[in-house]
């Protein structure tokens, strides 16, 4: 019984990683949100910085970076009037990595595929 218990924990205890993971990735899910997380990673950057770079309002980015803060993404250190914001953990540019990889890669062989089926309607 004692043996049951254990994975039903072990179960649910995977179901509530699931869970964190599928919302990480929510937050990931948007442009202006990687393109962040890409522009700090070579130094912490004040958000009037970001906002330049990002072509976008204060108050815009300024959401973004709140939500990525409050995920744990990136934090906040304040020097003077100037807030700077950082990666919390870089590894998560590795992960970005990755799936902008894939992403290439499939757009790759969806373009080989295109060509190649453009190529036979020609004939």
């Amino acid at each position: 019984m004692s043996s049951e218990r254990n994975e039903t924990m072990e179960r649910e205890q995977e179901q509530q990683l699931y869970r964190l993971q599928a919302e990480l990735c929510q937050t990931l899910a948007d442009p202006t949100r990687l393109e962040v997380l890409y522009l700090l990673r070579d130094e912490p950057k004040a958000v009037k910085d970001l906002v330049e770079l990002l072509g976008q309002r204060q108050a815009k980015v300024s959401q973004h970076l709140a939500l990525l803060r409050q995920r744990g993404i990136v934090r906040a250190e304040r020097v003077g009037n100037v807030v700077y914001y950082s990666l919390a953990d870089a590894r998560i540019l590795d992960a970005c990595h990755i799936t902008r990889e894939i992403l290439l890669q499939q757009l790759t062989q969806q373009g080989s595929l295109a060509a190649a089926l453009s190529g036979t309607s020609e004939s």
